[in-house]
């Protein structure tokens, strides 16, 4: 059950990553239960709110694309649904230590 509903968000976050309008609320509703609930069993099964969840799961996608070498920084940044560049690089800086140009420069 618990596999089904961490399968079930992650499927949506894919589907959606790029939608710089995604709420929580998208994803209690796409899952069928009360905010609070979903809240709860989030936090119990990865430790982290929904808004971090949403957030993490867009960082580590931009990792991804920025080791590609395919997209520059701001392309990657759009894919992701973050259209702020600056509150992107301060996001992605935070998880990586370094800038997203940095990280690209050392991975590709």
């Amino acid at each position: 059950q618990d596999a089904d509903f961490l399968k079930r968000i992650m499927s949506f976050m894919e589907d959606n990553m790029s939608n710089s309008e995604l709420t929580v609320e998208m994803l209690v509703s796409e899952v069928g239960m009360g905010r609070t609930v979903f809240f709860n069993k989030l936090k119990g099964l990865l430790g982290m709110s929904p808004i971090e969840f949403i957030k993490e799961t867009r960082i580590k996608r931009a990792a991804e694309l920025l080791e590609t070498g395919r997209y520059n920084v701001s392309e990657v940044s759009f894919q992701i649904g973050m259209n702020d560049s600056r509150y992107f690089s301060k996001c992605f800086k935070h998880k990586y230590g370094m800038t997203p140009s940095e990280f690209k420069n050392k991975t590709t």
